[in-house]
């Protein structure tokens, strides 16, 4: 297993790598929108998720089409149309196999966080 600690993002808040590498897989840790305020719009801190997301996959010589499976944790249900909404915009015609989790809240405060796995590309 090799950690994965992207050197231009703040460091993960815990005992856990930002992602790692097992086999031909990549396990992204859950992403929270921590580039921008707890305040900000959920659009906002929805592009903050996926920056961070595509930072970590460039860094590990993967993208947004090595996706195979994406959880996104959502504090708010109400928002789920517009998530999905902004998440096909990111995916295009790209479909990885996805699961939904309402859940009562997020640390902090937030309005989502999104984990993902993706194939290592050759």
């Amino acid at each position: 297993m090799k950690e994965i600690i992207v050197p231009n993002l703040p460091p993960p808040n815990g005992h856990y790598s930002h992602a790692v590498i097992s086999g031909e897989h990549l396990y992204m840790s859950g992403i929270l929108p921590n580039l921008v305020k707890t305040s900000a719009s959920l659009n906002e801190q929805f592009s903050a998720v996926f920056e961070v997301i595509q930072k970590i996959l460039n860094f590990s010589g993967c993208n947004l089409q090595d996706v195979v499976n994406c959880r996104l944790y959502v504090a708010d249900i109400q928002d789920w149309p517009r998530i999905n909404e902004l998440y096909a915009g990111v995916f295009g015609s790209h479909r990885p196999a996805r699961v939904v989790v309402p859940v009562k809240e997020l640390h902090f405060g937030y309005k989502l966080e999104v984990e993902l796995m993706a194939e290592i590309s050759k």
